[in-house]
């Protein structure tokens, strides 16, 4: 089976980027949120830039904050920019960036020397830390050149660890950076991954911290609403158990949406990859079995199993469909029927839910009768072709342009407003034609 298709969620996320710099992807836990971010990852990347148009391309920088759960609050916001810088060199995004330019002060000078160490430290041997070495010599050796003094206040303000106002030679490594990425035609996206597998107590903690740094051009003057510049910053979690987690933290009238809406610029896009997987099967069926999702949706058996389907559940039954059919060509006349068509289909998929036979046969006799028709499908084209009478209704079969030598998979039903008929099609008849089915079906 190919994969669940989710180009239309993709589509919609990019939509909801281009109107929120701050949002958050909410979904439960275990719902796809990583797969998804991942596909999308794929198909807006500027590794991917041959396939999209230089205006939706993306350079992407995913942080896992699991790893800050033991980390002061002070301390949170220099792992998140180590993390981010990491990911900038191995990216080869810092190679063209000028640490001198960068250095504008005695402690940017100083706390630059600290950065080249970190990235020294931290980067495994090869052609990235080989740029980043001869980059650092280059650097220190004009820092030896160019010794001189910075307004001390200004300097320790600055230089707070985790501190609101703090804009150290990490974080102006990172501002600079981006700025180069954004040059090159690409938009910079944060992705705040995993908020949902920490502690609640620690998920409060790391919200708060990163609120406050959200909220910092408030404060100060600068011209980014995101913190380092970032075009776009997404947090990964489900926005309605926070919200039960917050009230059992702080109480039910704790203002949750006046807390949470820091993180976002508008609304949460919200998703779920059991409902896409569900509309994928409801479509399916229309077109495997002939049958509209309305006509499912009325049936309040099949409704209720529907709901509660997972994507493995739903994976497990189109993996399982054609495992219950028993594939054959019967002929009737000098017609031949595959036995893998709409009404065996439909069975296979019923029995998958749980559904017992006699309770598959009640449901499909409920259907409207342009779905019972056009499922039964081939099955009913062996007795009657041409105009026949159904539930006070004159209805036509249609098998196109199919020659009497091939293998007839599907026909078309259609009703029609006005003509006449001889040929009456009763309940008993599609007794007969569902029977027929089951015989195909393995038990």
């Amino acid at each position: 089976m190919e994969p669940i298709p989710i180009e239309n969620e993709l589509k919609a996320f990019k939509e909801h980027l281009d109107i929120n710099e701050r949002t958050i992807f909410s979904a439960k836990f275990g719902d796809g949120k990583t797969f998804f971010l991942n596909e999308f990852k794929k198909e807006y990347s500027d590794e991917n830039k041959k396939k999209v148009d230089k205006k939706e391309k993306y350079y992407f920088i995913t942080l896992y904050p699991v790893n800050y759960s033991v980390a002061e609050n002070q301390d949170i916001f220099e792992y998140i920019k180590r993390d981010i810088l990491l990911q900038l060199a191995i990216d080869e995004k810092l190679n063209p960036v000028d640490f001198d330019a960068i250095a504008t002060s005695i402690f940017t000078w100083e706390n630059l020397k600290e950065v080249i160490c970190f990235l020294i430290s931290s980067l495994p041997e090869g052609k990235i830390l080989k740029k980043i070495l001869e980059k650092g010599e280059i650097f220190i050796q004009k820092y030896k050149e160019k010794q001189t003094t910075f307004q001390k206040y200004e300097s320790w303000f600055t230089s707070q660890k985790g501190g609101l106002y703090e804009h150290d030679g990490y974080t102006e490594l990172i501002i600079e950076t981006l700025k180069y990425i954004k040059s090159s035609g690409y938009k910079t996206v944060l992705i705040i991954e995993d908020l949902d597998r920490i502690d609640p107590a620690h998920l409060f903690r790391i919200l708060n911290v990163l609120g406050a740094h959200i909220d910092e051009h408030i404060y100060k003057d600068s011209e980014n609403t995101n913190k380092f510049g970032f075009d776009n910053i997404i947090t990964v979690f489900d926005y309605n158990t926070t919200e039960n987690i917050f009230h059992h933290f702080y109480g039910k009238d704790a203002n949750y949406k006046g807390y949470i809406n820091k993180f976002t610029s508008h609304q949460p896009f919200y998703y779920s990859i059991d409902e896409v997987a569900r509309e994928y099967l409801y479509n399916f069926i229309s077109e495997k079995c002939c049958i509209t999702k309305e006509s499912v949706r009325n049936s309040e058996q099949i409704n209720n199993k529907f709901d509660s389907l997972s994507v493995r559940d739903v994976n497990t039954i189109l993996n399982g469909i054609d495992l219950y059919i028993q594939e054959d060509v019967y002929k009737d006349g000098h017609l031949k029927f595959n036995t893998k068509s709409p009404l065996t289909y439909m069975i296979s998929i019923l029995k998958l839910l749980g559904i017992a036979q006699e309770e598959i046969k009640k449901t499909l006799l409920e259907l409207p009768a342009i779905d019972l028709l056009n499922c039964i499908n081939v099955f009913l084209y062996v007795d009657i072709i041409g105009v026949f009478q159904f539930r006070h209704n004159l209805f036509t079969t249609d098998r196109g342009n199919i020659p009497d030598n091939q293998i007839i998979n599907k026909i078309k039903i259609t009703k029609l407003h006005v003509g006449h008929t001889y040929i009456e099609l009763n309940n008993e008849k599609i007794d007969k034609c569902i029977d027929k089915a089951f015989n195909y079906i393995r038990k």
